[in-house]
C-alpha cells in the first residue's frame, strides 16, 4: 500500500486499538483479536475492554465486568457494562473517539491510556474487596459521580442481589 491509499475507518480503528494494546500497564490483558476486546481473569471476576465501532467509523470503548458466581446462576455474568467515558467525569451524552485523522487519532490513543489507567484500571480493582463494593454499590451505584445512571439497571440489581451481605 502506498502513501496516497486511504486507510479504511476500520483500519485507522484498528491501529487506534493496535498502540493502545501495546501499553505496557495493559500487559496482564490478553488482546482477543477476533473479538477486539482486551481481557482479564481473576478467581470471580472477568474484566474486559472491549473496541467497538460507530457508523461513522469513530471509535467506542467500553468496559465490561462479569462475575463467575452470577453466571454458574444466571448463564450471563455480566454486572456491570458502560462506555469508558462514562467513569469519567467528562462523560456527556454521546462520546465517540474519532480516529479518522492522524492529529486526532494521536490525540484520542493517548486520552484513551490514559482514561484506561486513571479510570478503568481503578474500577477493576475496586472487585478485589467484593463486600465493600457491594456495600458502595448499594448506597450510591457503581458509578457515585452520575447520579441515577444505574439506579435501576438490572446489572447493577443482580450485582448487589447476589454480593450485597446488608439489610
Amino acid at each position: 500500500m502506498d502513501h496516497k491509499t486511504e486507510l479504511k475507518a476500520s483500519d485507522l480503528r484498528q491501529l487506534a486499538i493496535d498502540k493502545i494494546i501495546a501499553t505496557p500497564f495493559l500487559n496482564d490483558f490478553k488482546y482477543l483479536k477476533s473479538r477486539k476486546v482486551l481481557k482479564k481473569e481473576t478467581k470471580e471476576f472477568i474484566f474486559e475492554i472491549y473496541f467497538g465501532a460507530t457508523k461513522y467509523g469513530a471509535l467506542k470503548v467500553y468496559i465490561i465486568v462479569e462475575s463467575k458466581k452470577i453466571k454458574k446462576k444466571y448463564n450471563t455474568g455480566a454486572c456491570f457494562h458502560s462506555e469508558l467515558i462514562a467513569l469519567t467525569k467528562k462523560y456527556t451524552e454521546n462520546r465517540d473517539y474519532l480516529v479518522s485523522t492522524e492529529a486526532e487519532r494521536e490525540r484520542v490513543i493517548q486520552e484513551i491510556i490514559e482514561d484506561i489507567y486513571t479510570f478503568a484500571l481503578p474500577f477493576f480493582k475496586r472487585f478485589e474487596h467484593v463486600e465493600i463494593l457491594a456495600e458502595q454499590v448499594h448506597n450510591s451505584g457503581f458509578l457515585p459521580h452520575r447520579k441515577r445512571f444505574d439506579k435501576f439497571n438490572p446489572l447493577t440489581k443482580r450485582f448487589i442481589d447476589f454480593y450485597y451481605q446488608g439489610e
